[in-house]
């Protein structure tokens, strides 16, 4: 839970109890405290101390806590002020609360649910040039590369060209890319088509067929060859299955078969097995609508589950999986461990597929995709919540704050931070270590971002 959130919490907590009988008791209990002088004392220099600390961190007045919380203290310095020097100033506040309580009721819960829904207040600057800075470099050849695998080469990246998903926006076809990480250049995936034989035999795809790609997963199968699995939402759900070989321009792809999920499924992400079998995250019933994403937020309730599937017994639920819209998923095959991020829960979990236990958990506001990778698990995360958004309607890119986390994978601990504001990029979905850079992913821009893995953390 963010302290955005939690504070929000705190005024709609504190709204409901403005209408309650115990407002009075609470008032005169705060007469008879204001008695003592040295509790004055000391209620105006915590007020003092948080006051300076809130205004002494970078860009404080961009985010809407901070400032609520330095204007509720600024009251409180207003009281002790009024009481030291016989002013009347608190004594009319608490007049006007006592005769308009449920005006006070409405302005507490706005502001609380203002706080949990919003977060950053800051301006969001329209970036229309390709062209990288210090910090961030961008390739701009690309449209919403929501996910990315890197070849067994290490020289180029699969990157899944996100159309869209409902009920959030309109759904559109997109396309899987090839990106060049020497040349920086970017082209189609050249795909040529088999049979089923790595699906459920329940679908079938041809040339020039649209794709909706999403979330996807490359490994190499116990048979030497690799499998690259692509969640896809047109014409319907279902998990595309790809061989990955080399050829004359680099690397292309063969269709190899693919799995249709059951009609009430909603997909995201996908995490393969050597044999072949897979899991898949259902973020939210396909009849949901925009009301049910921005109540889950604001509750952080189950929506979804991870599904487990294979050739033979199809797709089952995996126990213990249900988060507020299950995201990006990873598979620790070696250990039997299942990682996967609640984007609406703001939590990173790990599953003990072995035992159906919980085996660790941190909350980060807003995960989206996982990278497990050189004894890390890679995650990013929105500074933000999720109204803040509604700045970007008319922007190709949208630069709210993000970050990158590197967590240790058997506890979730924080081994490493990448935090970015007024930069050039934004709504992270992915980041990948390459070599020397670590790759990064959006849902919603013009480009792919990468930064140095030696930049100071």
């Amino acid at each position: 839970m963010t302290v955005s959130v939690l504070i929000g919490i705190i005024f709609l907590l504190a709204g409901m109890f403005i209408l309650s009988p115990s407002l009075s008791s609470a008032m005169r209990m705060r007469t008879q405290i204001g008695r003592y002088p040295l509790v004055k004392v000391i209620i105006g220099f915590i007020s003092l101390i948080i006051l300076i600390s809130v205004s002494l961190q970078d860009y404080w007045y961009e985010e809407l806590w901070r400032v609520i919380v330095f204007v509720a203290f600024v009251f409180a310095l207003l009281q002790l002020i009024s009481t030291l020097f016989t002013m009347k100033i608190w004594d009319g506040i608490t007049d006007f609360v006592r005769k308009y309580p449920f005006i006070i009721f409405i302005i507490m819960v706005v502001l609380g649910l203002l706080l949990i829904v919003r977060s950053y207040i800051g301006p969001v600057a329209a970036v229309e040039e390709c062209k990288s800075n210090q910090d961030i470099g961008v390739i701009c050849s690309v449209k919403n590369p929501e996910d990315l695998a890197v070849t067994p080469d290490n020289n180029f990246l699969i990157v899944s060209e996100f159309g869209g998903i409902e009920p959030l926006e309109e759904m559109t076809p997109g396309k899987l890319s090839l990106l060049n990480i020497e040349t920086e250049e970017v082209s189609p995936l050249s795909i040529s088509y088999a049979n089923n034989t790595w699906g459920d035999g329940l679908c079938s795809r041809k040339k020039n067929d649209l794709i909706g790609p999403h979330g996807l997963d490359l490994v190499e199968r116990s048979d030497g060859l690799y499998q690259l699995a692509v969640v896809n939402h047109i014409d319907y759900e279902s998990i595309e299955m790809f061989e990955l070989s080399q050829n004359n321009s680099g690397w292309g792809l063969i269709w190899r078969g693919c799995v249709r999920a059951p009609i009430e499924n909603y997909l995201n992400d996908v995490s393969l097995t050597s044999d072949g079998s897979l899991f898949v995250s259902h973020m939210y019933d396909r009849d949901s609508g925009a009301s049910t994403f921005l109540s889950a937020a604001l509750f952080k309730y189950k929506t979804g589950y991870v599904l487990q599937w294979n050739n033979i017994e199809g797709f089952s639920k995996v126990q213990g999986s249900e988060g507020s819209m299950p995201n990006g998923i990873a598979l620790d095959e070696t250990k039997n461990l299942l990682y996967i991020n609640d984007n609406l829960g703001d939590k990173v979990r790990v599953l003990d597929l072995s035992k159906n236990t919980l085996v660790a958990e941190i909350s980060l506001n807003s995960p989206d995709n996982l990278i497990l990778t050189n004894g890390s698990l890679w995650v990013t995360t929105l500074d933000h919540e999720i109204l803040d958004t509604l700045k970007c309607s008319k922007l190709i890119t949208c630069t709210l704050p993000f970050s990158v986390y590197e967590l240790n994978p058997l506890n979730l601990e924080i081994k490493g931070r990448f935090s970015f504001r007024h930069n050039i990029f934004g709504l992270p979905t992915v980041a990948l270590p390459v070599k020397d850079k670590i790759w990064i992913g959006s849902f919603r821009s013009d480009r792919i971002a990468y930064l140095n893995s030696i930049l100071e953390q």
